[in-house]
């Protein structure tokens, strides 16, 4: 599970330091850079069918079965949970994200104008500490992401320990010595898949998985750095 690609991209303005440093060049562009995105849950690979329906071939025996690892994740109550979850924090990233761009593209318009009027030692000062502060809240940010990108690949890893015996028991009822991802057999019969007989099995005996891979949390953002809700200090007399 990753984080859904384009909702996170938080545009921090830089470069005023620079600018600075030729009073007669023309204000430079504000940079945009991407931020880490957010990914929903879903299948990473989008290939065709690889089994063949056996027409009055009940499910029954076989050494070898086969399931789509993906969906079973993410037909799971733990999976729907988890994917359920990741959306609902990653917007609360998102909007942050967009808060912490207004205020810092109103910041650099409002230092901007002042150029013409601050002496040239007095503007490269400032400029220099936006810059210093604009870099910091987007390594934040970035931190932000990568935790809840790191929390989503843990919790799908705990959901599959946690399956093991669930598959176990389903290989002793079949009378199976292993079970294959469906995607790295060239091809089988539809019979030998148990997919929907591992999600059964696997909500009732674990649940929706709640709590077994907490949260990460949210640190203390640093006094000034535009985070848990307070402006950015203007830094603009």
């Amino acid at each position: 599970m990753r984080l859904r690609h384009g909702i996170l991209a938080l545009a921090l303005m830089s470069g005023l330091a620079a600018a600075a440093q030729a009073q007669d060049a023309p204000p430079p562009e504000p940079l945009d850079p991407e931020m880490p995105a957010v990914e929903p849950l879903q299948p990473r690979d989008d290939l065709p069918s690889r089994t063949i329906p056996a027409a009055g071939l009940a499910q029954g025996q076989a050494p070898v079965l086969t399931l789509d690892q993906d969906l079973l994740y993410l037909t799971s109550a733990w999976g729907k949970r988890a994917q359920a979850r990741l959306e609902a924090e990653g917007e609360i990233i998102a909007v942050e994200n967009e808060r912490l761009t207004q205020l810092l593209s109103a910041e650099e318009a409002r230092l901007t104008g002042q150029r013409a009027v601050l002496p040239p030692a007095e503007f490269r000062r400032m400029a220099e500490n936006f810059d210093l502060r604009a870099t910091e809240v987007r390594r934040e940010r970035a931190q932000a992401v990568q935790a809840l990108n790191a929390w989503a690949e843990a919790d799908r890893s705990a959901f599959f320990r946690a399956a093991l015996p669930v598959m176990g028991q389903v290989m002793q009822d079949r009378g199976a010595v292993a079970v294959l991802d469906r995607r790295t057999v060239f091809v089988s019969l539809d019979a030998i898949d148990v997919t929907d007989d591992l999600v059964a099995a696997a909500d009732r005996r674990l649940g929706d998985g709640e709590g077994a891979v907490p949260l990460p949390q949210q640190q203390d953002a640093p006094e000034g750095s535009g985070q848990a809700g307070d402006a950015l200090p203007d830094q603009v007399e």
